[in-house]
């Protein structure tokens, strides 16, 4: 899983989209009142990144994204129309009235914003150095003589690097070959997103990739359509008592392995 890739959008794309949809916008998506009235939202979530989305045993969605907007339709009092899709659609579906919100592992970007409005953040991935127990280490400042490993140029390298410049750092050509360096025993800890750590534990019995420290957090939003101030301010409401209830961040921790900071970023 590259982490680097899940929260960019290069500006050539959102310049492409922008035109693409000036052709083939069609009517506004459906209003707060609209929603109430018709009974039913339409949500787009992912099938193709897990845990945010993917497909279960019984072939139906699944994921941290699945979990919330059905917490979304229960809050509203309506009926929930999942609609699977994919990174590469999730933006013209929403501009072109196929859907009310995407809950997609989505990150606010300024390129993004010029098509999407964005929630507060319901979740964030958390990028970090983990690994056993038995290392004391809970800080940048305790890495002495432990070697760990990374994938090249990944936002877990450059912030490792940042954070500690002294460490003894192992690049690695990707996330697949750090982590297999890691389990291999060639390097004491694993510098990656808490998702990829929690896969590497399910998947290889014994392994300890516990959290040492967090280096940063990449937040996930809800979209939704240019102009609909009601629904955004809605969202914002719901994500702001869901996180007061601490249900977002049990969900979190459910499906990432690691619960929401007690100070989250806002919008």
């Amino acid at each position: 899983m590259g982490v680097k890739m899940m929260f960019s959008l290069k500006a050539k794309f959102a310049v492409a989209l922008v035109a693409i949809t000036a052709m083939i916008a069609g009517p506004a998506a459906a209003d707060l009142k609209e929603i109430l009235e018709s009974g039913k939202v339409r949500i787009g979530v992912p099938v193709d990144v897990p845990p945010f989305g993917f497909v279960g045993e019984n072939n139906e969605p699944v994921g941290l994204d699945v979990d919330v907007a059905h917490m979304i339709g229960e809050a509203l009092g309506v009926e929930v129309e999942l609609q699977q899709i994919t990174g590469a659609n999730r933006i013209p579906y929403l501009v072109t009235d196929r859907l009310d919100m995407v809950i997609s592992a989505m990150g606010a970007t300024p390129e993004r914003a010029q098509l999407v409005a964005f929630s507060s953040p319901y979740s964030a991935l958390a990028i970090g150095v983990f690994g056993p127990d038995s290392f004391a280490v809970s800080a940048p400042g305790d890495l002495t003589d432990q070697t760990i490993a990374v994938a090249r140029g990944t936002t877990q390298d450059l912030e490792l690097t940042a954070a500690a410049p002294d460490a003894k750092i192992t690049r690695f050509d990707d996330d697949a070959t750090a982590a297999a360096a890691f389990l291999s025993g060639q390097a004491d800890l694993l510098a990656t997103a808490n998702v990829v750590a929690r896969d590497l534990m399910e998947k290889n019995a014994g392994v300890e990739l516990n959290a040492r420290f967090i280096l940063r957090y990449a937040p996930t939003h809800v979209g939704v359509q240019q102009g609909n101030p009601e629904i955004l301010r809605w969202l914002d409401t719901f994500v702001f008592y869901n996180m007061l209830t601490g249900d977002l961040s049990d969900l979190t921790e459910k499906w990432l392995g690691q619960p929401l900071p007690e100070h989250f970023p806002s919008l």
